[in-house]
């Protein structure tokens, strides 16, 4: 892209040699111009400004990144802080068959035992009505039940 300004303040521009505009630019507005040229190639060009006295300025213009679909639009007001994470409760046991379900008692989840046989349930204290002292995890297929009380 070549931009050259002329003593009179006209100024033509020109994108891989075929005239794109020309006519009297403000000087702020040139450089909105460039962007444009950029964001509309969808790739960084390479600007050249030729000015009246002899001077070239050269520079390589970035359009703006590509934004996401799910981002909040530009100018959107702040969004709410997102929520603080749950604080989580462990239980675990073994003696369960390698990828079996396991169940977790009172059955507000489910697990799966690991290869090695080893089951680990992970719950929100939210989902522990009153004061919980113990969980069962009991195999589907084994029937191993595993009484434990959370860490804390």
């Amino acid at each position: 892209m070549v931009a050259t300004v002329q003593e009179s303040g006209k100024t033509h521009v020109a994108v891989d040699g075929i005239m794109l505009l020309e006519g009297p630019i403000e000087r702020d507005a040139l450089g909105r111009v460039l962007s444009a040229i950029a964001e509309d190639k969808q790739s960084p060009i390479r600007a050249e400004v030729h000015e009246a006295g002899g001077r070239v300025f050269a520079d390589i213009i970035t359009p703006p990144a590509p934004r996401s679909r799910f981002a909040p639009p530009p100018n959107h007001p702040a969004q709410a802080p997102a929520p603080a994470l749950p604080a989580l409760v462990e239980f675990y046991g073994q003696g369960f068959v390698p990828g079996e379900d396991v169940a977790v008692a009172v059955i507000v989840s489910r697990t799966s035992a690991a290869g090695t046989g080893f089951a680990r349930a992970l719950m929100e204290r939210g989902q522990l009505r009153g004061p919980v002292t113990d969980v069962l995890l009991f195999g589907e297929i084994s029937g191993t039940i595993v009484r434990q009380g959370p860490e804390r």
